[in-house]
């Protein structure tokens, strides 16, 4: 599997490799969304909104969204905004 070139505005620092921030940027960039239960199921992350914080400090374009797992119930799904 390769890693997508994005282009961003404005400049992004990388994260360090293997922190929390680094997984969650790699998993995003393959152009694959994350939410709590998947971060915690496939990535070991149990604070995910707080390590996408990280991120968009860094400079990274990473946008959340509810959206409706089941009937009644709504949870953040974050992805890179590669527009």
């Amino acid at each position: 599997m390769t890693q997508a070139e994005l282009t961003f505005e404005m400049p992004c620092r990388m994260p360090n490799k293997g922190t929390q921030e680094y997984e969650i940027l790699t998993y995003l960039q393959s152009g694959r969304t994350l939410t709590v239960a998947k971060a915690m199921a496939e990535l070991g992350v149990y604070a995910l909104s707080q390590r996408c914080g990280a991120l968009r400090r860094m400079g990274w374009p990473v946008r959340s969204r509810m959206v409706e797992i089941h009937p009644g119930t709504r949870v953040a799904e974050y992805s890179l905004d590669n527009r």
